[in-house]
């Protein structure tokens, strides 16, 4: 596959996290650098306007409360252009078995009809969950390909090993890996 026609969009939280601690760097943000830099493709950070507390047990309990009210909550970038773009690699956490809720606010605007959707998920414990499930349900005319789970702990504290995989996952997804990786 082109690089040209594909983008890695990101949703990452820096802060405290679950087992890591306080992290300067969201492990979504390290994946997709890994991802841009293998593909030579450009990226897209999701965000929320309104952000996220830094402590891990508030974060929690704000991302529940737009879960269970199907928020979607206003994005601080402007979106990407998507003209060409036939490839999304979307990187986000498992949060409460599901995406974090400004991931849905940025699929629902932009046009996902036959748009091939790479879910690459960070986790603890859960996996995917049932976020790849949940992509298919909510956005049936997109191609959900194969998501990767990948521990934040790993992202964190084994970066070798968390690249190795995400680059695994590339190769057998179909992409080509530039040679002028970092």
């Amino acid at each position: 596959m082109e690089s040209k026609d594909t983008l890695v969009a990101f949703f990452s939280r820096s802060g405290e996290n679950f087992r890591v601690g306080d992290i300067k760097e969201g492990n979504g943000r390290i994946i997709a650098r890994i991802i841009r830099d293998a593909l030579q493709c450009k990226e897209y950070e999701i965000a929320s306007k309104q952000g996220y507390s830094s402590d891990y047990e508030e974060c929690n309990r704000e991302a529940k409360k737009e879960r269970e009210e199907n928020a979607r909550p206003a994005l601080l970038n402007a979106l990407p252009d998507m003209t060409g773009i036939a490839n999304l690699v979307l990187v986000y956490p498992n949060w409460w078995g599901d995406l974090p809720m400004p991931v849905y606010t940025f699929l629902d605007s932009i046009n996902t009809d036959k748009l091939n959707i790479y879910p690459v998920c960070t986790h603890e414990d859960n996996g995917l969950a049932m976020t790849d499930r949940m992509l298919v349900s909510s956005y049936p005319k997109a191609f959900i390909k194969k998501g990767l789970a990948v521990r934040g702990t790993t992202v964190q504290n084994d970066r070798t090993e968390a690249e190795n995989a995400l680059l695994k996952y590339l190769e057998k997804s179909g992409f080509h890996l530039s040679q002028e990786r970092s």
